[in-house]
């Protein structure tokens, strides 16, 4: 007897061809799809060397749980959300998805990581939001 078995493939090990990353309008986040298939890499379109790549669902997901707290606004858009600190138990796992977040500085504001890579990306909560909708 055969049992079924779920594969995952290793997203960082598939190239995305550069000319594939697209801005979302509004926003500092790039997307590009992986392959074929329904996965996507994030970026910060000012630090290009720090990527998530996740199922689209995941980053659809995402979305919709930040969208649950919307309405801080930050006060300072030029603030370097890299400056602040982000104490790892302020991290929240997003239950089912590879995908942790923190609020940076008590404003809508996000740190968004990957359980299994180092690195954050760190962006306004209306731009995680903009790319749950998007994606």
């Amino acid at each position: 007897m055969m049992t079924a078995r779920s594969i995952e493939a290793d997203l960082h090990s598939v190239k995305v061809d550069p000319d594939k990353w697209a801005l979302i309008k509004g926003t500092g986040l790039e997307y590009a799809p992986i392959g074929d298939a329904d996965d996507y890499a994030i970026r910060d379109k000012d630090r290009p060397e720090e990527e998530i790549r996740r199922p689209g669902d995941d980053f659809r997901m995402l979305g919709a749980i930040l969208g649950r707290g919307a309405g801080v606004v930050w006060a300072d858009d030029d603030a370097d959300l890299y400056a602040f600190d982000v104490l790892e138990d302020q991290y929240e796992t997003a239950d089912g998805l590879g995908l942790e977040y923190a609020k940076i500085n008590d404003h809508d504001a996000y740190s968004v990581r990957d359980q299994e890579h180092p690195g954050d990306i760190r962006r306004p909560g209306d731009d995680w939001r903009k790319l749950g909708t998007i994606i």
